[in-house]
């Protein structure tokens, strides 16, 4: 897929050094596009056209400082937020704390970049964000309800922005990926022990018969990235092999 108008433009990329983000970064790079990547990982080797800056999203006063570093170098063109945590927590396990680390990282981050990027955006010819979201909110899974609370924030945050941001150019969507088959989830669920019960779930929810890979995510946030979609703002892109139907 060639999307000639991302060429030469600049992006940002939150959670960029693996999953999904890694597939974003790399499909941009692969269209031409210089991209920022924040992380709290150090970034892998990607060539001239790639800049790492190392940062903890959860730390609000840190997040704000790297930003600072992004945005003095130019203006930005797309903003991609798909920087994540996923961990279990019942609701007798999961206090305050477990509370703030999920969602100063799943939500609260996303917000913060965009607040932070938005002079850089209206600079920037672009004018383009997506928000990573997932399915999991939709499926009442037990120990989930923290993730779960920040996956959904975060269609309420694109729903939010989008006529706010639509009256200066600026279009905002969320892709909403269901099971994912990155490295970490192919170590945790995908071997072992494990892997033969959850494969033969997806096989029962899913309506294709296909191994979600987080390029097949990429592909999806390309597009809302470009002018390719132009009319459209506010939208939830549901990516889960026909899980929901939606």
């Amino acid at each position: 897929m060639i999307l000639e108008d991302l060429r030469g433009h600049r992006a940002l990329v939150s959670g960029s050094t693996g999953g999904i983000g890694l597939a974003v970064v790399q499909a941009l790079l692969g269209q031409g596009c210089a991209v920022v990547g924040l992380d709290v990982a150090e970034g892998p080797p990607l060539g001239a056209g790639y800049q790492h800056v190392r940062c903890d999203l959860g730390d609000a006063t840190a997040l704000q400082a790297a930003l600072a570093l992004v945005t003095a170098h130019g203006p930005l063109d797309h903003v991609v937020n798909v920087a994540g945590i996923d961990p279990t927590y019942a609701l007798s396990a999961g206090g305050r704390a477990e509370w703030d680390r999920v969602l100063d990282i799943d939500l609260r981050a996303y917000y913060l970049v965009l607040h932070h990027c938005l002079e850089a955006l209206r600079a920037g010819a672009g004018k383009s964000i997506v928000n990573v979201s997932s399915i999991n909110y939709q499926l009442g899974l037990p120990g989930r309800s923290i993730y779960s609370a920040a996956k959904a924030g975060i269609l309420g945050l694109t729903r939010g922005l989008s006529r706010e941001l639509g009256r200066e150019g600026i279009r905002i969507n969320t892709v909403s990926p269901g099971w994912v088959f990155t490295a970490r989830q192919h170590r945790e669920h995908f071997s072992g022990a494990a892997a033969a019960a959850n494969l033969a779930h997806l096989a029962r929810v899913q309506a294709l018969e296909v191994h979600i890979r987080p390029e097949d995510i990429a592909t999806h946030i390309l597009f809302y990235l470009s002018a390719a979609s132009r009319a459209s703002t506010g939208h939830n892109c549901v990516v889960d092999g026909g899980w929901l139907l939606e």
